[in-house]
């Protein structure tokens, strides 16, 4: 008996028959929090890089909107704005900027929806009253496209940036040219990780990019009378504009 029982433990003893299953048992979790790890930090620098163009496109296109006059001034119209904001929310379909996500309420603690994303867009241009020894600028018209209702532009608005030397983010700021404008766009969007929200430390935030472009062509700026710059053409006396909600008024 004490001999049987010996040659069995010492079998056991030796017994690599289960050593894999074991060590993949051990390296699995690991392995697949490396994995959902990468793939998610890979989505998340996608997402990035896509804002990113977006913004300067949708930048470069309001650059370069307008109508040509006899005048040589080329104006813009609420028609224009609203066709540069079609060509980005058609750009982020793949992200679905234009679209809506589910969320908990903090407050009340209910389930609610709520948008994914705002484009703000801006024309940045001298004070009227400009002078090189302390050159001063401000925004004369901003509009806005995007289901969310959450966010509000980190740069100013038409009512609180009056009176600026630059606009965008600090130590990076940008300035119109002399007698034009830059338009500006910045992007805020709602980042949800593709697998499981907390998994990763890519948790739920807001991802914002900036963008700017000088106008191109000489422009009318101060458009009709009694406006902000933006013609709305009598063919389409419908148009709705594209309002930011905190300058309806405009």
């Amino acid at each position: 008996m004490s001999g049987r029982l010996h040659t069995t433990l010492y079998r056991l003893k030796h017994c690599q028959s289960g050593l894999a299953m074991v060590e993949l048992s051990i390296s699995l979790p690991f392995f697949l929090g490396l994995t959902i790890g990468g793939v998610e930090i890979a989505n998340y620098a996608s997402i990035i890089m896509q804002l990113n163009q977006i913004s300067l496109h949708t930048a470069d296109a309001a650059a370069r909107i307008g109508t040509k006059t006899g005048y040589g001034n080329e104006t813009i119209s609420e028609a224009h704005i609203k066709d540069v904001f079609a060509g980005a929310m058609r750009e982020g379909a793949r992200i679905d900027l234009g679209g809506t996500h589910r969320f908990v309420n903090p407050i009340t603690g209910g389930r609610a929806t709520r948008g994914n994303a705002l484009i703000i867009l801006s024309s940045f241009e001298q004070v009227t009253n400009f002078w090189a020894g302390r050159p001063r600028y401000r925004i004369r018209w901003q509009r806005c496209a995007g289901a969310s209702s959450l966010y509000r532009s980190n740069y100013g608005t038409r009512n609180t940036a009056r009176n600026v030397s630059g606009i965008g983010p600090q130590n990076r700021q940008v300035t119109p040219p002399p007698g034009g404008a830059i338009m500006f766009v910045e992007v805020q969007y709602y980042f949800r990780p593709m697998i499981v929200n907390g998994f990763t430390r890519l948790t739920g935030e807001t991802i914002s990019q900036v963008a700017s472009t000088v106008v191109r062509d000489q422009r009318d700026l101060a458009g009709p009378v009694g406006g902000v710059g933006i013609y709305n053409p009598e063919q389409l006396p419908q148009l709705d504009k594209a309002m930011c909600r905190w300058d309806a008024n405009s």
